[in-house]
């Protein structure tokens, strides 16, 4: 009977001892819990712990003199495009973690973006605009961290380059000139900014004609500035200039010079071009002729147009 009711103390002991012990590890872990989660919250280093942020600075130092630097440009991350402004500019989405792909470009009058294909638009006669603004374009593949802001510079890369032509008609009748017009052609006007590939066109861009000394379209000076930017040339065509003097008795005479061994690095460094060269008029009176020798300026500002 004694060994009997002995058994049952013992057994109500290791009851009651493993009820306790199991409330305590039960408090304990709850303790645990508690403590660390309030732990893992301070670990957080942004108030998006899933997610990561971007933060986009835009170098735009290859810009010309000439250049006005965008205000505004587009941001293409991966599918979806956003404007942003300034130089520093914070994401407005978070992403998720692992590489995206970013192409930042401008988009300037006289061109047209279709998708990530830049083009320079078209006068009503089919050649191309001599001046549109310039375009800059970067790309950029990003990795992304959870819980982490990301900082990156972006050099923007200017896609068009300017040609200028310092043209000098001397002579008694160059008092006579009443119209000067200029064409280039063998010119590339598309760009896919995502590859980095110009189109192949073969096209033609109007120059833009003024008097050198002070940019007023006045031709009796006889000292042209003739201008265009153009996105590239075609490798497989001529660079032909044709220049066409018009005098006051509505005769019209013609000054050609294939400009391709002086343009033929154009597309690989888009370096501007500066040439320059006088024509002096024939015993006739006429300013016909072909332009052989050109001056290269290596070392020049371009002046705002």
């Amino acid at each position: 009977m004694k060994n009997n009711m002995e058994k049952q103390h013992t057994a109500d002991f290791q009851k009651k001892f493993s009820c306790i012990k199991k409330t305590g590890l039960f408090l304990a872990g709850t303790i645990l819990v508690l403590v660390t989660g309030c732990v893992k919250n301070d670990l957080y280093n942004t108030p998006h712990p899933e997610k990561g942020a971007v933060v986009i600075t835009t170098d735009w130092m290859d810009a010309l003199s000439e250049t006005d630097i965008p205000t505004t440009y587009n941001l293409r991350m991966d599918e979806t495009i956003k404007q942003a402004e300034g130089k520093v500019y914070s994401y407005s989405d978070l992403l998720t973690p692992g590489r995206h792909s970013l192409l930042v470009y401008n988009e300037p009058q006289g061109m047209t973006i279709n998708g990530t294909t830049a083009t320079v638009d078209l006068r009503e006669d089919g050649t191309l605009k001599p001046l549109p603004e310039y375009l800059f374009s970067a790309k950029k593949e990003l990795d992304v961290v959870q819980d982490d802001t990301l900082h990156i510079t972006v050099s923007m890369i200017r896609r068009l380059c300017p040609i200028v032509l310092n043209l000098s008609l001397t002579g008694e009748n160059a008092k006579e000139i009443a119209r000067i017009d200029a064409t280039l052609s063998g010119i590339i006007n598309s760009i896919d900014l995502q590859n980095n590939v110009t189109g192949n066109e073969n096209l033609t861009v109007t120059l833009d004609v003024q008097q050198a000394a002070n940019k007023v379209y006045d031709y009796a000076t006889g000292k042209l500035k003739m201008g265009c930017r153009v996105v590239g040339v075609n490798s497989n065509e001529h660079q032909l200039l044709t220049v066409t003097v018009t005098m006051n008795d509505s005769y019209k005479s013609t000054i050609v010079s294939d400009l391709t061994d002086y343009l033929k690095n154009l597309n690989a460094d888009m370096k501007p071009i500066e040439l320059t060269q006088t024509v002096e008029a024939l015993q006739d009176g006429h300013f016909n002729g072909t332009i052989t020798d050109w001056i290269v300026t290596d070392d020049f500002e371009i002046d705002a147009q």
